[in-house]
């Protein structure tokens, strides 16, 4: 019989988790107000991030399920009023929270923060609670000539680089970053010189603006006569990226900002990304959306708007005006009767007129109601927000042309910034600062110290484990050495990246950059290197670096140190039959045993395909050999996949450090044999190391070098052992057998050199060879058919049907003289490939049987699947009778079976006549094996043939 080994499969990734929870928690999460939704029992069933950041208040404690009681209490902990107005405030809010109506109120913190609550109750019980910040600016900077003074220092020390032109399109002002981001001469580009002047400075530099020169600058004079707003990617002189930002100035001139984006533009691609998915999400949000302009007619909305709404897209095409939006809706029956159209109309008419962007509710015809809010813009037209979607305040009226200049500089930045006098005192810094470490603009100004800052940000929480006074002394220190750049590990564990910059007339310039998810990536990166993705397991890089420290543990302190090889039986059956997605739950499936199963400081790894590894410590090789078993007897109980059970194994190979050696390569060569020999055992078994194995291994690569020139050397031949019918004991055919003579081993059984071609590959040619030369002894023979095994292997290869063709026409064989036959192994590998390819041998008119049935899965769906003409018994039963009460009853089930089916049934290897008269007795129709005679030479197959008709003469 052939057999084969399982191939090892690809891995294949599954999808993650529900990405539309995930995504509605990050727009949530991303609202400039806090929100927070109760149900009927007062506790909390949703709170985004801007909540407890309003509040001060700790994620662990309000969270889903926290009762509003202990939300209060917790606020007054945090200080946000007094605790002793704890019972009349959470009475107050009680009652009117019961009186079923929406109501608003404000509430000042100790922080002076003075909050804007607006309370509602929700249709099918519970209520909540959206809040913001209203406080204002109490006043601004005081000078502006003092800010523009300043302002120059920003610019000169900004990370960014920085010019401005005027509406003559002559430089008003650039910053030194400016000049050394693109090496520029200070004595070319300087006030007063013409934008051409510059770009052709620019380039002269060796710096790229990605298209010709000439493209290049007509492009940017276009920009410049159209004043169209633009971003660019230019490649530096020294293959750095640099992103320059054009922004046009009411008085005809222009700003353009210049970053460095190099590293920036690795993570481009991730989330752009992930903006396909946020738009994915906003459109599918639950708050309606749409903007119109300034003559009421619609610009855009989302999918919500016109669910709100029932409209179709042809109906809220742009252009339409909002009362005809209002008439279809009302006709189709969206609005309750209390509302008609022209009441609809002037009430949003007068909202807009007044700017009164207070919310309306609105009734729908479901009983569902929208607040609506319309919201002017300043440049004409209005946006209008549905179901809780408070408006963004306004930005603050624009300061004078001077502050206006050095805000578009500094509060247009990506980073933080921050600029110290000589004391340590804020001479000035941007929004981006305040908003990275949450600080109050009311605290944060010109004059305070940076130790005071510290010491705010320490009771705000922000810097985890250390006080104010600490942190200002680190920070001193660390100045004393100059410019240097330090990253401050924040609570909530984003990363900021300071760089300080001294100023030429003293003080200093820090700029700040939130680089968390730059360290999470490469975080990210680096685990992706030493682990598997699908089981997310160590993969063999880290597994060799875990086995070299722990055998240099063994050699120096003692002790001893398992390596177990783990290699899954029949895993390619599984991928071949339910498809890679139910090989990968496998596969995850075996790693959660694997890891559940092991010690504290073991290691499971995924070394490939179907093959994993652990590294165990402990008394050996007893607590490997406890593991093995243990590991054998779980992963040999799989759960079904695809609602079908699955009949997979494993086998484990062992080699223990010291014992077998302190080298890793070394052991895991030992393990891999120690594998070896357990699947050579029938697999589903594990195998402790023996040094013998070597020698074996040694002497199984020689025959297989000797295997290679067998074929070529002619040192193969075939016999022939007859086949005979029961009933009138009429020879039928011979089974061609493979002999393989070695010149100096002498005769190598079929077990020894067949599962070793099989791996190699040979035994397709040489599978060919025993069926075209036994096609061509045949065709000499009287009127009986010749059988010839098919290995799986020859399956999966090519051309096996036109393989099949070709000997039977050399031979001048009629095919129905031709019987294939064929093990379950190979319908297991790949059965519904391999039924085609029997369907198209039994068009050619050959016969096909099957072999061996009854030691392998004996699936009956290969009997549904496929007619065969025969089912042959293996002869392990038919050895077995007189001493097997289970070897008789499977006999009697096949030959029942055959009878049903209508197909002949062979007993294999029967030797003597009690075995004879069993299996007639049995219902078996035909039978083969030495008690008719050994196999014979083809030169022989004359004389057996008169000597077996003989004895049918004489019987």
């Amino acid at each position: 019989m052939m057999s084969t080994r399982d191939n090892e499969p690809g891995a294949r990734r599954e999808q993650g988790p529900d990405a539309l929870v995930v995504l509605s928690q990050l727009a949530l999460d991303h609202m400039e107000q806090g929100v927070c939704v109760y149900d009927a029992d007062n506790r909390i069933v949703l709170v985004n991030q801007r909540y407890l950041t309003l509040f001060d208040m700790s994620a662990d404690i309000v969270r889903v399920g926290t009762s509003y009681r202990e939300v209060l209490e917790h606020s007054a902990r945090r200080g946000n009023f007094p605790q002793d107005e704890l019972d009349a405030l959470y009475s107050a809010r009680i009652a009117q929270i019961a009186a079923g109506m929406p109501f608003r109120t404000e509430q000042r913190l100790a922080s002076g923060l003075v909050m804007s609550l607006e309370l509602k109750p929700l249709p099918g019980g519970g209520w909540m609670t959206i809040c913001d910040d209203v406080s204002r600016l109490a006043r601004l900077e005081a000078e502006l000539c003092l800010q523009t003074e300043r302002s120059q220092h920003a610019l000169a020390n900004m990370s960014h680089g920085l010019i401005m032109y005027d509406v003559d399109s002559r430089v008003v002002l650039c910053n030194e970053r400016f000049l050394k981001l693109y090496d520029l001469d200070p004595e070319i580009v300087k006030p007063g010189v013409p934008h051409c002047a510059v770009i052709e400075h620019w380039m002269s530099r060796g710096n790229l603006p990605g298209m010709s020169n000439d493209e290049f600058y007509e492009s940017r004079l276009e920009d410049v006569r159209r004043r169209k707003a633009k971003t660019l990617l230019v490649m530096r002189y020294d293959g750095r990226m640099v992103q320059a930002v054009s922004r046009f100035l009411p008085d005809g001139g222009w700003v353009t900002v210049h970053e460095d984006v190099t590293e920036r533009l690795q993570y481009e691609e991730t989330l752009r990304q992930q903006n396909f998915i946020l738009d994915a999400a906003l459109e599918n949000m639950a708050h309606g959306l749409a903007f119109y302009d300034s003559d009421m007619r619609l610009r855009v909305c989302n999918a919500t708007y016109r669910k709100f709404y029932r409209l179709s897209p042809e109906e809220t095409r742009p252009g339409t005006h909002l009362a005809e939006l209002i008439e279809r809706s009302m006709a189709k029956g969206a609005f309750s009767s209390e509302y008609s159209p022209q009441q609809l109309l002037e009430a949003a008419c007068t909202s807009i007129a007044k700017r009164d962007s207070s919310p309306m509710r609105r009734r729908m015809a479901n009983d569902t109601v929208v607040s609506v809010r319309y919201c002017a813009l300043a440049e004409g037209g209005f946006v209008a927000t549905y179901e809780d979607i408070t408006e963004r305040e306004h930005a603050v009226e624009e300061l004078g042309e001077q502050y206006r200049r050095f805000d578009a500089a500094l509060n247009n930045m990506s980073q933080g910034l921050c600029m110290l006098d000589s004391s340590l005192r804020v001479i000035v810094c941007n929004r981006r600062y305040l908003e990275m470490y949450g600080l109050s603009p009311e605290i944060v100004k010109p004059g305070v110290s940076m130790r005071e800052i510290m010491e705010y940000g320490c009771e705000l929480g922000i810097h985890p484990n250390m006080t104010g006074a600490k942190l200002y002394a680190d920070y001193v220190e660390r100045l004393r050495e100059g410019e240097h750049t330090l990253h401050r590990h924040l609570s909530d564990g984003r990363i900021i990246k300071l760089n300080h910059k001294r100023m030429e007339h003293g003080g200093w310039v820090v700029t700040y950059e939130d680089v968390t998810e730059r360290h999470k990536a490469q975080a990210r990166v680096a685990h992706m290197a030493q682990h598997d993705s699908l089981t997310d397991l160590p993969n063999r890089t880290l597994f060799r670096e875990k086995m070299g420290e722990g055998l240099n543990q063994v050699a120096i302190a003692g002790g001893a140190m398992a390596v177990l090889c783990f290699d899954l039986d029949n895993f390619k059956t599984v991928n071949d039959r339910l498809g890679h997605a139910a090989g990968d739950r496998l596969l995850r499936w075996v790693a959660a045993r694997l890891k559940e199963n092991v010690g504290e400081h073991d290691t499971v790894a995924r070394l490939g395909g179907d093959e994993f590894a652990i590294l165990q410590r402990g008394p050996q090789p007893q607590s490997a050999e406890e593991l093995a078993r243990r590991l054998v007897d779980i992963i040999g109980h799989p759960p079904p996949l695809e609602s079908q059970s699955i009949h997979v194994g494993v086998s484990v190979g062992i080699a223990i450090a010291p014992d077998h050696g302190l080298d890793a390569d070394e052991l895991m060569k030992c393990a891999d044999l120690a594998l070896y020999q357990a699947k050579a055992r029938g697999r589903g078994a594990y195998q402790l190391f023996e040094p013998e194995m070597e020698e074996e291994a040694r002497s199984r690569h020689a025959l297989e070098q000797d295997l290679v020139g067998a074929l070529e050397g002619r040192e193969f031949h075939l016999v022939f052992q007859p086949q005979m019918r029961l009933d009138s004991c009429e020879l039928t055919g011979f089974e061609a057998l493979l002999r393989w003579k070695h010149p100096s081993r002498g005769f190598v059984a079929p077990a020894e050199f067949i599962p070793i071609a099989e791996e190699n590959g040979l035994i397709v040619p040489i599978g060919e060879w025993v069926l075209r030369t036994a096609c061509a002894a045949a065709a000499s023979w009287p009127d009986v058919t010749v059988a010839v095994n098919l290995s799986p292997v020859q399956f999966r290869a090519r051309g096996l049907v036109a393989m099949v063709t070709s000997a039977l026409a050399e031979a001048g064989l009629p095919p129905q003289r031709l019987e294939l036959e064929v093990t379950e192994t190979a319908l297991l590998d790949d059965s519904e490939a391999t039924i085609e390819i029997l369907h198209q041998l039994r068009t050619l008119g050959v016969r096909v049987s099957l072999d061996d049935f009854g030691v392998g899965y004996s699936s009956l769906s290969y009997l549904r699947k496929f007619p065969f003409d025969r089912i042959k018994i293996d002869r392990s039963f038919v050895g077995t009778l007189g001493e097997s009460p289970e070897s008789v009853a499977i006999v009697r089930t096949i030959a029942s079976l055959g009878s049903v089916l209508g197909v002949e049934t062979t007993a294999e290897g029967v030797e003597t006549e009690e075995q004879l008269d069993f299996v007639r007795e049995c219902g078996c129709t035909a039978v083969q094996g030495y008690y008719f005679g050994k196999p014979c030479l083809a030169s022989e197959v004359g004389r057996t043939i008169e000597r077996l008709n003989m004895v049918r003469r004489v019987a």
